[in-house]
């Protein structure tokens, strides 16, 4: 709502160097004295690598209460555990530009690194929040967890810093000799993002060749640790089997070919079976 009419008597005489919160003028008012009200939404100019180095620093909350984080005196503000790659200097420096706050390596984003970390975030031409936002206020979390927006795709992208995680929809899981043996022979073709798992008793070289299946696949074998070890591809009909560069694979997960490439997803990425869905984090 609009601050109720002043008196103009009550008006300093160095207009220009009075904060506008502290006059107590209505807009009208403002805008017959040609003064302009600060922008709240105001952009905040950051370095790339002081955006790089927040983005780092946001990754890593604290959910515990500790001393340092009292003696901030951070109320509801969230602390973060500033990691031991980020040296002192570079701490400082982000402090004196006024992005954080806090003593020690516990700290809290100010309004200024919020602000910042927002117009970042809204740069990436792959964020979709702009299109999926509900709120007028901006929220620095919904930002980061919103859904791509193609309706065809079951791959739910959930954006952290520059990487991301994201759920694959899983057709079925094959454990048994039975199921392994079978796998998608005479299956129909795998939705964009969809992808079965296989689960092997034991660890080992486990190959696999693509009879009686109608179209190609990408394969991510997994060692015991959820850990992708090696990649490979299988033609439509291919009966010349393809392994994997190591012993150690456990899990396999088939999806279409070339998914894993179109999301950058890599050896030394993890793909966790977790509530029927095939989870994918990104390695650090």
């Amino acid at each position: 709502m609009p601050l109720p009419i002043q008196s103009l008597n009550n008006l300093p005489n160095d207009n220009d160097n009075v904060a506008m919160s502290s006059l107590g003028l209505s807009d009208m008012q403002i805008q017959l004295l040609g003064l302009s009200r600060p922008n709240r939404e105001a952009k905040v100019t950051v370095s790339q690598k002081d955006i790089d180095l927040l983005k780092i620093i946001e990754k890593n909350q604290n959910d515990v209460v500790t001393a340092a984080n009292l003696v901030n005196d951070i109320k509801n503000a969230k602390v973060f555990n500033v990691p031991g790659n980020i040296g002192d200097g570079e701490l400082l420096a982000l402090k004196t530009a006024g992005l954080l706050s806090g003593s020690g390596r516990a700290v809290s984003l100010t309004e200024k690194g919020r602000v910042a970390l927002r117009d970042a975030y809204l740069k990436d031409p792959v964020n979709e929040f702009k299109k999926a936002r509900k709120k007028e206020k901006f929220d620095l979390e919904e930002a980061k967890n919103v859904k791509v927006a193609s309706k065809k795709s079951t791959f739910k992208k959930v954006w952290l810093t520059d990487d991301f995680e994201g759920e694959f929809t899983l057709r079925f899981i094959a454990k048994s000799e039975k199921e392994l043996q079978k796998g998608l022979m005479h299956s129909e073709p795998l939705e964009k993002y969809e992808v079965a798992y296989f689960v092997f008793p034991y660890k080992g070289m486990h190959s696999f060749w693509n009879k009686n299946v109608s179209y190609p696949l990408s394969l991510a074998f997994l060692n015991s640790d959820n850990e992708i070890v090696d990649i490979k591809d299988l033609e439509a009909e291919q009966t010349e089997s393809v392994a994997p560069d190591s012993n150690f694979v456990k899990y396999v997960v088939e999806a279409n070919k070339d998914t894993f490439k179109e999301l950058d997803i890599k050896v030394g990425d993890k793909l966790e079976y977790k509530d029927n869905k095939i989870v994918f984090r990104k390695s650090n």
